[in-house]
């Protein structure tokens, strides 16, 4: 008699907020430090657009970004974190551009515009008013800590 083959779940593909990213990559634990680490080590994927590029160019401005975490970034690590999270990510460089009025930054409105161009399983970020959007309508956009990749997103 042949058994059948229970497949591994499939990869989970996360779109990190830059929030996140920059916790995951300047604190030494953590659940963020904890996703960036998987998606390093591909357990999970990062979904990325050319707009997390440009917003982590604009962050890594400000002073108290730079000071952020146990780990200062200095250039040749904002660097470093670039060219990691090109390794291990998806990458979108078209996304289909929506109006979010249940999202009030508009600055934002490229991560839910990724989440629908990419059909990514979600949305990770630390900013309350995502997470507000993502419960009003039924978006599947959590903080770090409720993301299990190991079985499934709670």
């Amino acid at each position: 008699m042949i058994q059948p083959r229970l497949e591994p779940p499939a990869t989970l593909r996360l779109i990190p907020d830059i929030n996140v990213i920059l916790s995951g990559a300047t604190s030494r634990v953590g659940p963020a430090v904890d996703l960036f680490r998987a998606a390093q080590t591909f357990e999970v994927v990062f979904v990325l657009a050319e707009e997390h590029f440009t917003e982590l160019t604009q962050v890594l401005t400000y002073p108290q970004v730079l000071r952020l975490g146990v780990r200062r970034l200095t250039p040749s690590a904002a660097f470093h974190l670039a060219s990691v999270l090109y390794r291990c990510a998806e990458y979108y460089s078209r996304l289909d551009r929506q109006t979010w009025p249940s999202c009030p930054d508009p600055k934002d409105w490229y991560l839910l515009d990724l989440l629908m161009t990419s059909d990514a399983d979600a949305l990770v970020t630390k900013d309350r008013h995502l997470l507000r959007a993502g419960d009003k309508l039924g978006l599947p956009i959590f903080e770090p800590k409720n993301v299990h990749w190991s079985s499934a997103l709670t």
